[in-house]
């Protein structure tokens, strides 16, 4: 069964072998990278949106893993509150993959959930609080 799954990779402070390249390589996989923040001899995160079948997915994180590098499946979403909204643009300032974006003609913010890395940027800049974060468990 083919799915696809927003995940937070962890980067020790030591050095790791490239592996990212092997999940379309050894696993069949297709990855988009939404944000990455690596630095050698620090460590550091990349965020990346996995699709494939699911038995290559699963694969393809316990070899990361064993490589020495944490794997999170992202569980938290953003939520858009249109009652309390303003449409003041303030989130869409700092939303780098526009999913928070705002129609040049009506001044109308519309929310992308699809384009939505959930780097959290647009839930501390929003004002009044519409834009927040649902955690799954």
């Amino acid at each position: 069964m083919r799915r696809s799954v927003k995940i937070l990779l962890q980067f020790p402070n030591e050095p790791v072998k490239p592996f990212v390249h092997l999940f379309a390589v050894d696993f069949g996989l297709v990855f988009s990278v939404y944000q990455a923040d690596i630095t050698p001899g620090q460590g550091g995160r990349m965020v990346l949106d996995l699709s494939g079948e699911s038995e290559n997915i699963d694969k393809a994180l316990v070899f990361a893993e064993k490589n020495g590098v944490k794997v999170r499946i992202m569980s938290k979403a953003i939520r858009w509150d249109t009652e309390t909204c303003v449409h003041c643009g303030a989130c869409t300032a700092v939303c780098q993959h526009k999913a928070l974006t705002l129609d040049p003609v009506t001044a109308e913010l519309s929310f992308n959930n699809d384009n939505c890395v959930v780097c959290e940027m647009c839930t501390r800049a929003c004002p009044t609080g519409a834009v927040s974060l649902d955690i799954y468990q």
